[in-house]
This record gives structure tokens, C-alpha cells and sequence, in this order.
């Protein structure tokens, strides 16, 4: 074995197997590490082009939903706003068959009665056309012609149509629109809209005429509706026939032997559409609406700033008719586009591979979170949609949805519902006084009120204004909703504790309007409740009153008085009697007191407890009370210019104490009958007086300035006046005749009397008894020395030749004896 054998043996180990196999390790490691790397290469290249595709589909899937949502929302206040113009057609045909006889001035005075009623500047604007007989042309016309409310409408250039062998005509008999921007259509819709020649309203659809329009309408019964350009304004036209009352209207033949006429409204298509739109961006709408017999027509179209046609939305509607609304465009966009965003996601995924499973972590977890957000928001647009921003409760548009939802159900399960329309009484005066900062925290607190007490299956809802609904069905409805609406009562009635003015404390009431069982559609339930709530505010509100079929027909009645009243003045149609006043210690006449009545064409003399109330709600009562303070005074100068010294008494209402205009009507009307002052006296209940004591007694003493006397009426049946009495500058008190039909049966009665007579000769106020009706109410009052009277013993109220025959009576028996 020599050196160099060993040298060889040592060197060995390093080329043999053992060697090798640390190389072979080592080189595997180093493949399986490039296989690792390349497979992770491979696998995040994959999955990073895989997450940039599906993050794109994503954006795209958020921004078709962004869209829908805020085309669902467009939708939905078209809809409303399309109801609310379809609403105001209806009801000018409603009046049209109510009164067939209603011309341009009396259809000008309803128009302006329904402004005062909503407290808004006039939007709406309609035309009446009539079907005229051939035989009633000449007198139609002379008659239309005649009302200065047309010639102002058609801009005073009035166009005849000659008669001819046609067996009627269709003529313009009134309306309000705005025609003075072109003169020239003011003459083409005075021609015959039934003449098969004629271009009247500029409509041909497919060749269809405008007559031949016409008799479509008519024999369907439905809406027309079309869009006319004039002057570069674009109108929405919504037509319709209106017919006889009580006529049958089931058959094409029937509907056009019934038609009265032809409602036309007219509506700026514009500000329609802008305010449905609002404050969407990148929308374009264009609406259609498929009038009776014909297809779609196209009415409309606008479109914002930037709008794309990357999606579409298409919806119909039914508001009396069918509406087709389509909505293109595009989710608006604040950031990158969806392309930009998906390469920005590759080149992430890129790094995350390098960076292996941390970044690939972060990055998973960033877009959950990304998702999240994407899924927040589009929660709180969809919340903001079905929800009102003050109060936070659902909307009217989603209440209208559960409300179907819950008539659905009852119909399905025999469920009982109901639906409880809710009104916060006196919202409008805390608002003037306190400002409407204190009136959104009432709303706030009367909405949390309203929450805490329904159930979770129930929802409470605000409408608009003050205006809120309670929906409640099933178990809920056990014991009645009699009993569900007067808890609501006795927790809206609480007092409530107001942050803003100083955490001053308010108490309000409310009234509820029930509607109980199924109804056809959401809106009917709501509109019964609406009409039953009307009966609680009337009945004196702070109550619920539950709705009846008759209630339908009081409503309807109530308006057409309301409507007859307003044109019971022009009409001639109000009449005075006088009620004698008596001096009690000489049984000798010394005035009379005025009182209104009416003489209804077709109802007869209509009772003033009927009417009043009614003039007293819609303001008519100002220019009545204006009319009975002239004619009064005029009537007793003329007694006195026949050496009838007499003094008369007028009635002054709660509407017209409210404003000074009061001063200047009294002013006027002696000034004009040339009456003495002193022979005035107007009487003013304690009610009125009450309603705001310190601007009542500046005003009535400005009357006393002018030299008439004030009475105070039905005194003793309102609020305590002792303490008012020294404030108000009152000359007579008026003792109630509630007070006089009980003195034969109340020592109390008698003694409240003679206190009352004792408190006028203290203070140097004349007082009066009224309803005296026999002599022992007489005797007493006499021996309490009660200065004056008047009552059925003496007289019943007189027209004013009773009264003057009378007064010869009592002359003729004092000389006598």
C-alpha cells in the first residue's frame, strides 16, 4: 500500500454515490424550487388574470345595479307625478258631469277654489270643449261669448263657427290655459273639434284625424294622451270624454249618446320630466303612452348631461292608461374605468404571486372589503329610494307597495286589515310660531312615537307634510282598530319635550282616519281612510272616526255645496231677514238683527248651519260677511230715511276679525248707505274673540273708533270672559238662549242671569236675552231688569216687508192705547 494508494483512496468519497446524491438533493431542491416558483408563477398568473376579469364583470355588475336603482326611483316619481296630472283631469271631468251647465267663469272660480285648497300658485291648465246641439249653436255661443272669462282666454279675439247641416258641434266653452304666446291658436281651437277637416290641437297619429281622435276617446271612455310643440314650449295633453250623470256608459253606442264634452289638461312635459328626473345624472327618458286603439306614442324624451346608452330600463305604467317609460344611460362614474381597474388588479395579482400568500392575503381581503362597501352603498341608495330622509320611515311609494303586499295576503289567508291614516293637528301653527326647525323635530318625535307602538309585522309611514299612516293586519286587528287607533291617540298626545327654543314643552293631538277590510287596489284603502280622517277633523279632531260607504257620498256632496256656495253671490241667491230686537221694559221695537239665508235652486232654502260651516272653511264667509254688512246697512238706511229710527246688528265671523280689512269694509259700508254710525252694532262671538285676544281687541277698538257698537253673542257659552270682558271694548253682551229656556226649570239658571245683568249695569254694558218664547222667561227677565230682548214672543225672523208691516202694527197699537 504505498502513499499514492491512499491519496486514491481518500479522493473517493467525493465522486461516489454519497456525492452524488447530495447533488442529485440538491439539484431536485433546486428543480422543485423552480417548479414551485414556476408554478406559482403559473398559478398566480392565472388566478391574477382570473380575479382582473372578475373584478370587471363586478364593476360592471355594480354599475347596472346603480343604474337600476336610480332608474326604479325615475320611474317611480314619474308615476306620481303622472297620477297627480291624470288626478287633476278627472277631477275637472268630475265637475264637468256634476255641473254640464258650467261655464269659463264658473269653471275659473273652481279652478281657483281648488289653488286656495292646496295653498300652491296655479300649475294646472285645461280646456272645456262642449258637444253642442245643432239647434242650441247660436244661443252656446252668444252665451260663452258673452262670459268675460273666455274673451280673456282666448285673448279677447272670438271666433263664430257658422251653422250647417252637422247635428252637433264640438266647441271650446272655457279652461285656463296660458294662450297668449300665440294668438292664432287661440282661433284655431275656437273652431269645431268634430269636423272631420279639422287640424285643431295639431294631432295625427298614423293618419288618424282629430275627429276621428275624438270619437275614439268618446266610445272607449278612456284617456288620450299626445305631446303638442308650440312655440318652442312642449305640452303634455291629457284628453278625455266626460258624460251624463246617471247615463249608462257600458256600450261605445250608450258613451256616445251620454257625452257632455271633452277634458283637455295640459301640462309642461318639461318640468314633468325634470322633476322626476331630478338630481340623477347620466339618464336619458323618453315616455310613451298607448292611447285607446292606437300603439304606443311617443310623448316625450329628456336627457342629463353625459348620458350614455350602456344600460336600458324599461317600465309600464298604469295611471288611467298605459304609460311605457324607458330609461337609458349610464352609472355615473367618479373613478377609473372598469378596464383601467381590471388591469390595475392583474398587475396587483402580479405582485402578490411575487410576494406570495401574505400579499395574496392582503389583496383577498381588500377586495371583501371593497365588496362590502359596494354592497353598503348600494344598500343605502336603495334605502334612500323606499325611505323618507326626515323621519327615516318608509316612504308613501313603499307604503303603497306593502299595502298591496298586505291586501295580497288578506286575500289569500282571509286576513283582516286595515290601514290608519294619521294627522297631527295644528302642524301648520306650530310651524308659523316656532319656526320649521321645531316643526321637523315634532315630526321626528311623533314618527318614534308611532314606531314604538305598532309591531314588527305592522309598519307606520310618513306620507308628506304632517300626514302619516299606520298599516296593520292579522292579530293586530283582534280586538278592533278602534282600539289600535286610540292608542296611537294617547301617545301622540303626550306632551313633548322640544330641544329647539329653550326645551320649551308642546302638546298637539291628532286624528285618524280608519279604512278596515280589502279593497281592489293600495290607493282606494288610503283614499277611504283619507275621507274618514276628514270626518275626524271635522267632528272636532284629537279622535279616530272609522270609515263608512256613506262617508263617499258626504264628500261628494259637501264639494258640490262648496262649489254652488261659491256662485251663490254672482247668482243672487242669498237673502237677508230680520229678527226684531225689543226694549224689555216698553215691549217697543228698537233694531233688528241681520241673518243670512240662502235660496238653493234645486235644494230650496238651505239652513245656515248647513252652509256656514262650509263658507267658514274655504274663506267664502270673508265676501259674504262683506255682502250682509253692505246690504244690511243699506236696508236700515232706507228704514231710516222713512223715519224709522232702528239700529241694526251684523254678524261678524272668526275669518273676518282676523284681518283688517274688516275696518275698511265697515268704513265703506256706511259710507255708501249713508247709515249713522251709532245705528251699527256688530256681534262677535266669545270664540272668536278668544282665538288671539290682544289683535282682536286692537281691531275692535279701531271699530269703535268709526263710532258703531260691539256686542258680545252667546255669552257665557264659551270661554271664561269675566276676565277678558274690561279688555274688549264691548257696548252689549247677549245672554245665550240656552240660558232663557231654562229659567223656568234652574233657580240656578235665574241666578247666573241676574249676576250677568248685575256685571253689565256694574261695568255700563246694555245687555240682551236672546229666545225669548214665553211670558214667564219675559216676566223674569223683566223683573232682573235685563235692558233688551228678542226671541219668538216677540217675532220669528222677517223678510223686510214683514218687518216694515210689522213695525205699522206696533205703531198702530201704541197709539191706540
Amino acid at each position: 500500500m504505498s502513499k499514492n494508494a491512499g491519496a486514491t483512496f481518500l479522493k473517493a468519497p467525493a465522486e461516489g454515490p454519497d456525492t452524488r446524491r447530495v447533488g442529485e438533493d440538491a439539484g431536485s431542491s433546486s428543480s422543485r424550487w423552480r417548479a414551485a416558483v414556476a408554478a406559482i408563477v403559473v398559478l398566480g398568473l392565472v388566478a391574477s388574470l382570473t380575479a382582473s376579469l372578475l373584478w370587471r364583470t363586478s364593476v360592471h355588475d355594480r354599475e347596472r345595479q346603480t343604474f337600476e336603482t336610480s332608474a326604479a326611483h325615475v320611474s317611480g316619481a314619474l308615476a306620481t307625478l303622472l297620477r297627480r296630472d291624470t288626478d287633476f283631469v278627472k277631477s275637472v271631468r268630475a265637475v264637468l258631469t256634476v255641473q254640464p251647465n258650467l261655464g269659463a267663469g264658473g269653471f275659473d272660480r273652481w279652478l281657483s277654489l281648488l289653488e286656495d285648497r292646496q295653498g300652491e300658485p296655479r300649475r294646472y291648465r285645461a280646456l272645456l270643449v262642449k258637444r253642442v246641439p245643432a239647434g242650441q249653436l247660436a244661443s252656446f255661443q252668444a252665451r260663452r261669448n258673452s262670459e268675460a272669462a273666455f274673451r280673456s282666454l282666448v285673448g279677447g279675439r272670438i271666433e263664430a263657427i257658422a251653422p250647417s247641416d252637422r247635428p252637433y258641434y264640438c266647441l271650446l266653452s272655457g279652461g285656463s290655459a296660458d294662450l297668449e304666446y300665440d294668438p292664432e291658436v287661440a282661433l284655431l281651437l275656437q273652431g269645431d273639434w268634430c269636423d272631420p277637416t279639422s287640424l285643431i290641437g295639431g294631432y295625427q297619429h298614423n293618419g288618424t284625424t282629430r275627429a276621428q281622435f275624438t270619437q275614439a276617446l268618446t266610445e272607449s271612455g278612456g284617456y288620450g294622451v299626445y305631446s303638442v310643440t308650440l312655440s318652442s314650449v312642449t305640452s303634455l295633453i291629457v284628453e278625455v270624454a266626460a258624460y251624463r250623470q246617471g247615463a249608462p256608459v257600458r256600450t261605445a253606442a250608450q258613451r256616445r249618446a251620454a257625452v257632455l264634452g271633452w277634458v283637455l289638461g295640459s301640462f309642461d312635459i318639461g318640468s314633468l320630466m325634470r322633476s322626476a328626473i331630478g338630481d340623477a345624472h347620466h339618464m336619458a327618458v323618453t315616455l310613451y303612452h298607448a292611447n285607446p286603439g292606437l300603439g304606443p306614442e311617443y310623448i316625450g324624451h329628456m336627457e342629463t348631461g353625459g348620458a350614455g346608452h350602456a344600460f336600458t330600463h324599461r317600465s309600464t305604467l298604469q295611471a288611467d292608461g298605459t304609460w311605457i317609460v324607458q330609461v337609458t344611460g349610464s352609472a355615473p362614474v367618479s373613478g377609473p374605468s372598469a378596464d383601467l381597474q381590471a388591469l390595475a388588479v392583474l398587475l396587483a395579482g402580479v405582485i402578490a404571486t411575487l410576494l406570495l400568500a401574505a400579499l395574496v392575503l392582503v389583496l383577498g381581503r381588500s377586495r371583501e372589503r371593497a365588496m362590502a362597501m359596494v354592497r353598503e352603498k348600494t344598500g343605502q341608495l336603495r334605502h334612500q329610494a323606499m325611505h323618507d330622509s326626515l323621519t327615516g320611515l318608509p316612504n308613501r311609494t313603499l307604503a303603497l307597495d306593502r299595502i298591496e303586499q298586505m291586501l295580497a295576503r288578506a286575500r289569500r289567508q282571509a286576513l283582516p286589515v286595515a290601514a290608519l291614516y294619521v294627522d297631527v293637528d295644528g302642524f301648520k301653527a306650530v310651524n308659523d310660531s316656532f319656526g320649521h326647525a321645531a316643526g321637523d323635530e315634532l315630526l321626528r318625535s311623533v314618527a318614534k312615537r308611532l314606531e314604538s307602538v305598532v309591531r314588527q309585522g305592522d309598519t307606520a309611514a310618513r306620507l308628506a307634510g304632517d300626514e302619516f299612516v299606520v298599516l296593520v293586519e292579522g292579530s293586530t286587528l283582534d280586538a278592533g282598530p278602534e282600539l289600535v287607533a286610540e292608542r296611537l291617540l294617547e301617545v301622540l298626545r303626550q306632551p313633548y319635550q322640544m330641544r329647539d327654543g329653550g326645551g320649551r314643552e308642546l302638546s298637539v293631538t291628532a286624528s285618524i282616519g280608519i279604512a278596515l277590510g280589502l279593497r281592489e287596489s293600495a290607493d282606494e284603502l288610503l283614499r277611504d281612510a283619507d275621507i274618514a280622517l276628514y270626518e275626524a277633523k271635522a267632528s272636532g279632531r284629537n279622535r279616530c272616526v272609522l270609515f263608512k260607504s256613506e262617508m263617499q257620498t258626504a264628500v261628494q256632496d259637501r264639494l258640490t255645496l262648496q262649489m254652488d256656495l261659491a256662485d251663490a253671490l254672482d247668482r243672487g241667491e242669498l237673502f237677508l231677514l230680520y229678527q226684531p230686537t225689543f226694549d224689555l221694559r216698553s215691549e217697543a221695537i228698537i233694531g233688528v238683527e241681520a241673518l243670512i239665508r240662502w235660496r238653493h235652486p234645486t235644494r230650496g232654502v238651505v239652513p245656515p248651519m248647513e252652509f256656514i260651516p262650509v263658507a267658514e272653511a274655504t274663506g267664502l264667509i270673508v265676501p259674504i260677511g262683506r255682502w250682509v254688512l253692505r246690504e244690511a246697512c243699506r236696508q236700515a238706511a232706507s228704514w231710516h230715511a222713512q223715519g224709522q229710527d232702528l239700529g241694526v246688528s251684523v254678524n261678524i265671523s272668526a275669518r273676518q276679525l282676523d284681518t283688517d280689512e274688516l275696518i275698511d269694509d265697515v268704513r265703506l259700508a256706511l259710507h255708501d248707505s249713508g247709515l249713522p254710525e251709532s245705528a251699527l252694532t256688530l256681534e262677535v262671538t266669545e270664540t272668536a274673540l278668544m282665538r288671539d285676544p290682544e289683535a282682536t281687541a286692537a281691531r275692535l277698538r279701531s271699530l269703535k273708533a268709526l263710532g258703531v257698537r260691539v256686542a258680545i253673542d252667546d255669552f257665557g257659552t264659551g270661554y271664561s270672559s269675566l276676565a277678558y270682558l274690561r279688555q274688549f271694548p264691548a257696548d252689549v253682551v247677549k245672554i245665550d238662549r240656552s240660558f232663557i229656556s231654562e229659567i223656568a226649570d234652574s233657580k240656578q239658571t235665574t241666578a247666573l242671569i241676574h249676576t250677568l245683568v248685575q256685571l253689565g249695569k256694574a261695568l255700563e254694558i246694555e245687555t240682551l236675552a236672546e229666545g225669548i218664547e214665553d211670558r214667564l222667561q219675559l216676566e223674569t227677565l223683566q223683573r232682573q231688569q235685563c235692558d233688551h230682548g228678542q226671541g219668538f214672543l216677540f217675532s220669528r225672523p222677517l223678510e223686510v216687508g214683514a218687518v216694515e208691516e210689522f213695525m205699522r202694527s206696533a205703531a198702530a197699537g201704541a197709539a191706540a192705547k
